[in-house]
């Protein structure tokens, strides 16, 4: 049996809230950096979209595959956002 089987008992409106508060955090992120003129912030909207895609998945607009595979390419381009020199992504 898969580690974390018994998440598959929870109802899907648990999963829909984690992932609401996640993008709450993710929008929180975002305007904080944007505030704070971070010269990364922009990139923050790669993590609130990603959480949209989850939420796309719990609505059956896109299968679980297709949501992990968007959130983990856009989390790619996130981490890739966050190391590059400062003057390159203002």
């Amino acid at each position: 049996m898969p580690v974390g089987g018994f998440l598959d008992s929870f109802p899907t409106l648990v999963f829909v809230a984690a992932h609401v508060l996640f993008l709450l955090v993710g929008v929180w992120a975002m305007r904080t950096a944007t505030q704070a003129r971070l010269p990364f912030a922009s990139a923050f909207y790669l993590y609130i979209v990603s959480q949209v895609g989850f939420l796309a998945v719990f609505g059956g607009l896109l299968t679980l595959k297709m949501g992990v595979l968007l959130e983990q390419t856009l989390m790619l381009i996130f981490v890739v956002l966050l190391v590059r020199r400062p003057s390159l992504t203002t």
